[in-house]
């Protein structure tokens, strides 16, 4: 008897863990984009088990992380989304890929330039230079510095400050 009630355990346990990874599953899917702390939050489970589950899902090929990046000193939590999201890329089967990226890890072309342009458009108030952008969006300064002068050239962006650089979006008529 003792063995059976065993047995009812483990099931009982593999059943919790199935409905918790449905769960945060479901509101991944209802709250793309969302953090660990929002998931759990939005759940009322823990953050570690919402942590837990989403590393499992992203190992299982159903959600994907996307790195949060820094700001000055501070680290970014990072942003969780479903694979089957209509925003994300995917790449070829067996392959990786990268927030924002092919499975290579490098972008297509023009798609560092959309990057940069939709952090301005996030950030309309802010002048900023190619490191606070670089920093945002996890890329090389110089190369977001050499997309910021062809941005302003074809008119998407202006330049605010010769000395320091600083940019903005381009107000639109």
């Amino acid at each position: 008897m003792h063995e059976n009630s065993n047995r009812r355990s483990t099931r009982s346990d593999e059943i919790d863990k199935v409905s918790t990874s449905d769960t945060v599953a479901q509101a991944l899917t209802i709250r793309p984009g969302s953090t660990v702390a929002e998931l759990a939050a939005a759940t009322g489970l823990g953050r570690s088990t919402v942590g837990k589950v989403l590393a499992a899902l992203e190992a299982a090929g159903a959600a994907r992380r996307q790195p949060g990046g820094r700001d000055r000193a501070q680290r970014l939590p990072d942003r969780w989304m479903p694979a089957s999201d209509p925003h994300t890329k995917t790449a070829a089967p067996g392959k990786a890929t990268t927030a924002g990226g092919s499975a290579t890890g490098r972008l297509s072309k023009g798609e560092l330039g959309a990057m940069v342009v939709g952090y301005l458009i996030s950030h309309p108030d802010d002048e900023v230079g190619p490191t606070v952008v670089a920093r945002a969006l996890n890329r090389s300064q110089g190369a977001v510095a050499n997309a910021l002068t062809k941005l302003v050239t074809t008119g998407e962006v202006e330049l605010t400050s010769e000395t320091p650089r600083r940019y903005r979006r381009a107000a639109t008529a």
